[in-house]
C-alpha cells in the first residue's frame, strides 16, 4: 500500500534538494542489506537511491534556478515536495525507488524537472520528490490543485497493482475531507473540538425545540447565526452557521451527516412526533394498555388530548380504510392539519386547562388593545399631516398604521383558536378514548381473521 501527497514550497530550492537527497536516509543499512549490497558486483561501493528525471541530481537545485531565470519566473512558489510511503515490510528498497521513479515519469516527466530519492532510514521506505515548480519545456508554472492529487494517487495505485503491492481501501472522500491538525490533535487528546461544540449546541437545541421557529430562536440565544444567502441574494449552495462572538463560520455540510437544513427539519418533526410520550402507542395495545391510557386521557391536559389525536388521525389516515370508519372520524381526519396547529399553539402557550386559555385571551386580547390605540395614534397623525399638506410625513403614518393592522391580525386569530380549543376539547377528548377502543377492536377482528385462515389451512393439509 502507498500513500501519497504534495505541497508547495517557498524560499530556497537547495534546502529542499538537500534534504532528499542526504545520505544518511538514502543509504542502506542493516547486515543483510549491506551483505546483499557488496555481493552485488553491478553496484558501485556506495549506493544511494536518488534520480534526476531531466536534471542531474548533483547540480539540480542550480539546474531548477537556471530553468527559472530562463523564463523569468524566479519568484513565488519555487518548488513542490511530494512523499510516497509504502507499508513496513511490504517493499524492498530497489523496488520502492523502480515505483517512484516510474510515479514521476508518468506524471511529471515530459515537461519538469524532478529529483526522486527513495529514504531508508525509518521502519518503513517511502520515496521523495522536489519538482521544480517551472516548466523547463514551456515555462508555465505547476499548479497542485486537488485533481492533481487525486490523479498521483491513482497512477501511484495502478502502479502497485503492477507491482502487486496492496492498495488503499479508505474511501476517497475521508482523504480529500481531512481534519485540520488542531481538531486532529484536541480529538485525540479527549478535548472538545470546534465542531464537537457546534454539534453538542445544535444537538441540544433540537431536543428542547418543538418548531423550526422555535430551533433558530434558541441558536440564535446561543449566539450562532445561519447564514442560508449570499450578500448577492442567492441561495447559498454550502450554508453556512456563524460562531457566537466571532466572524468564524462552519460549513453545515463539514458537521458531518443530519446536519443539514433538511435533516434539522425532519429531526425537529421526530422530536415532537415520534418522539411523544404516546409514541409506543402504535404498537398493538392490550387491555391493560387501553385503560391506562384510558384514565390518563381522562385527566391529561389539552395539550396531552391534542397530541395523542393527532397521532390516532396520523395512524387512520396510514390505513385508509374510510369505508370503516365513521362519517364524524372521516370529518375528523380532514382536519388533521388543523388539529397540528392547535397542537402548536397549545405548545407555545404551554395550554392545559379552560383556565389557561381564558387567561391566554386575556393577553392577546391586552396586546390587540395595545396595537390598537398605537395605531390611532398613527391615524390621528396622518390626519393632522394631510390637513397641514405635507404627504410625506403623512404616507409615513400611513404606512406605520397599516403595519400594525398587520401585528394584529395573527393575534385575532390565535384568539379564534383559544375559543376552538375550549369549544373543541371535550369532543376531541371523547373521539380520542372512541379511537383507542376502536383500535383494540379492529386489532381482535384481524386476529380473528387471521386464525380463521390458519384453521382452514390446517383442514386443507389434513384432507
Amino acid at each position: 500500500m502507498a500513500v501519497t501527497n504534495m505541497w508547495a514550497v517557498k524560499g530556497s530550492v537547495s534546502s529542499v534538494v538537500d534534504y532528499i537527497e542526504n545520505p544518511e536516509k538514502t543509504t542502506p543499512r542493516g547486515m543483510q542489506q549491506v551483505m546483499s549490497y557488496i555481493t552485488d558486483a553491478d553496484k558501485t561501493e556506495q549506493m544511494m537511491y536518488v534520480t534526476g528525471i531531466n536534471c542531474e541530481p548533483e547540480i539540480a537545485a542550480k539546474q531548477f534556478m537556471q530553468t527559472k531565470q530562463l523564463w523569468g519566473k524566479e519568484g513565488g512558489r519555487v518548488a513542490y515536495h511530494g512523499y510516497q510511503s509504502f507499508r513496513e515490510g511490504e517493499v524492498d528498497a530497489d523496488t520502492a525507488h523502480k515505483i517512484g521513479v516510474e510515479l514521476a515519469q508518468e506524471l511529471w516527466g515530459d515537461r519538469f524537472e524532478v529529483v526522486v530519492a527513495t529514504h531508508l532510514n525509518t521502519g518503513h521506505y517511502h520515496n521523495h520528490f522536489c519538482l521544480n515548480s517551472v516548466s523547463f519545456r514551456d515555462g508555465y508554472k505547476y499548479h497542485d490543485t486537488k485533481e492533481d492529487i487525486r490523479r498521483m494517487r491513482d497512477v501511484s495505485d495502478a502502479i502497485c497493482r503492477r507491482y502487486g503491492l496492496s492498495i488503499e481501501d479508505r474511501p476517497r472522500i475521508d482523504q480529500d475531507r481531512r481534519r485540520n491538525y488542531r481538531e486532529w490533535k484536541d480529538q485525540k487528546e479527549g478535548k472538545i473540538t470546534l465542531r464537537g461544540k457546534v454539534i453538542a449546541d445544535i444537538d441540544a437545541a433540537i431536543q428542547c425545540s418543538r418548531t423550526e421557529r422555535e430551533f433558530a430562536a434558541t441558536m440564535r440565544d446561543m449566539g450562532y447565526q445561519f447564514i442560508l444567502k449570499s450578500e448577492t441574494g442567492k441561495d447559498l449552495v454550502h450554508p453556512k452557521l456563524r460562531l457566537p462572538d466571532s466572524d468564524k463560520c462552519v460549513r453545515l455540510d463539514s458537521l458531518g451527516p443530519g446536519y443539514g437544513l433538511g435533516d434539522y427539519r425532519m429531526r425537529i418533526i421526530r422530536n415532537t412526533v415520534i418522539e411523544s410520550p404516546y409514541a409506543h402507542l402504535e404498537s398493538i395495545p392490550t387491555p391493560e394498555k387501553v385503560k391506562r391510557y384510558t384514565d390518563r386521557l381522562n385527566k391529561a391536559g389539552f395539550r396531552v388530548t391534542i397530541t395523542y389525536h393527532c397521532l390516532q388521525l396520523r395512524s387512520c389516515a396510514k390505513r385508509r380504510k374510510y369505508r370503516e370508519y365513521s362519517p364524524q372520524l372521516i370529518e375528523e381526519i380532514r382536519k388533521f392539519k388543523r388539529f397540528c396547529q392547535l397542537q402548536s399553539f397549545c405548545r407555545k402557550y404551554m395550554l392545559d386547562t379552560p383556565e389557561q386559555v381564558e387567561a391566554c385571551k386575556e393577553v392577546l386580547r391586552k396586546r390587540i388593545s395595545d396595537i390598537a390605540k398605537a395605531r390611532d395614534e398613527d391615524r390621528k397623525q396622518q390626519r393632522y399631516w394631510e390637513r397641514k399638506g405635507v404627504p410625506a410625513y403623512a404616507n409615513l403614518y400611513r404606512l406605520a398604521a397599516q403595519e400594525k393592522t398587520k401585528q394584529m391580525r395573527p393575534l385575532y386569530q390565535e384568539i379564534r383558536m383559544c375559543e376552538e380549543i375550549i369549544q373543541a376539547e371535550p369532543g376531541i377528548r371523547a373521539m380520542t378514548i372512541g379511537l383507542v377502543q376502536q383500535r383494540v377492536n379492529e386489532e381482535s377482528r384481524r386476529q380473528a381473521r387471521k386464525d380463521l385462515a390458519k384453521n382452514k389451512s390446517i383442514k386443507t393439509r389434513t384432507r
